[in-house]
């Protein structure tokens, strides 16, 4: 309903209009409350999306800088990039910090970065599995998982790199939850709650679905072959970026929520 109001202009903000980003600062017709109106210059035109006034955009460009930035302070390599001016995501891989799940299967450390200029500027855990690139993304809900957004790119740096490093101080505890799939294996309820999940192609090696998203058949393997399984499909189909984010992580969470719930029962 604002959008179809007058919007009374009292002050502008100019810092990254180098990026195609200014800031309008005001109030809608009639209307005590301020916002602000970020607009942003892309190929399709010009996107103005209203926000709160404390609002601080990030500039993609400005999130793939402290990105790779980061990246080289850490010496891990940038596995995806994905940048289309709204968005900007990433993978970021230790090639040093590395941990057996079980003998022979490595997984390396990892974060995974998801920036967007009308949103926030955070970081997921990631573990990458070694013998086949695909492997766990995790929500970090935590007050370290978000950079602290400025207009000061340095400051931005340091939040980035100081969070990234308290994240890999949980390499151990998130090596042995990715572990700890194994005590658990799949059956009829955990095949309905995954089939009610994705769709059909990313849980076909395990699972067989009917009608209405009905479980016809499922493999009983552990929690951890079945997540392998999952994940790979994920991984491995020409999927965009974003998606492959969104469902790694909704993966992880139904896991472990599960999880949670057989632990509860049993104590």
């Amino acid at each position: 309903s604002l959008k179809s109001l007058p919007f009374e202009e009292t002050g502008t903000e100019t810092t990254w209009e180098r990026y195609g980003i200014l800031q309008h600062f005001g109030s809608f017709a009639g209307q005590p409350k301020r916002y602000q109106v970020v607009s942003i210059k892309t190929e399709k035109g010009t996107q103005n999306i209203v926000k709160s006034p404390f609002f601080i955009p990030v500039p993609t460009a400005v999130a793939q800088e402290i990105t790779r930035y980061v990246a080289d302070q850490l010496t891990m390599k940038i596995k995806d990039e994905y940048n289309d001016g709204i968005r900007y995501m990433a993978t970021l891989i230790s090639p040093q910090i590395k941990g057996e799940i079980e003998p022979g299967d490595i997984v390396a450390w990892g974060i995974g970065v998801r920036s967007s200029v009308v949103g926030s500027f955070r970081t997921d855990i990631s573990l990458l599995r070694l013998v086949c690139s695909n492997g766990m993304m995790e929500p970090v809900e935590s007050e370290i998982a978000n950079v602290e957004k400025s207009y000061d790119i340095e400051a931005m740096k340091e939040s980035f790199l100081a969070n990234a490093k308290l994240l890999q101080e949980t390499f151990e505890e998130k090596l042995r939850m990715f572990r700890d799939f194994t005590n658990y294996k799949m059956n009829q309820e955990f095949a309905q709650i995954l089939a009610r999940t994705f769709p059909k192609p990313i849980i076909q090696d395990i699972i067989t679905v009917g009608e209405k998203k009905t479980v016809i058949e499922f493999k009983p393997v552990t929690l951890r072959r079945a997540y392998d399984a999952i994940t790979y499909q994920i991984s491995n189909r020409a999927l965009k970026l974003t998606t492959k984010y969104d469902w790694l992580l909704k993966t992880t969470m139904r896991f472990k929520e599960y999880i949670a719930e057989q632990e509860v029962q049993t104590s």
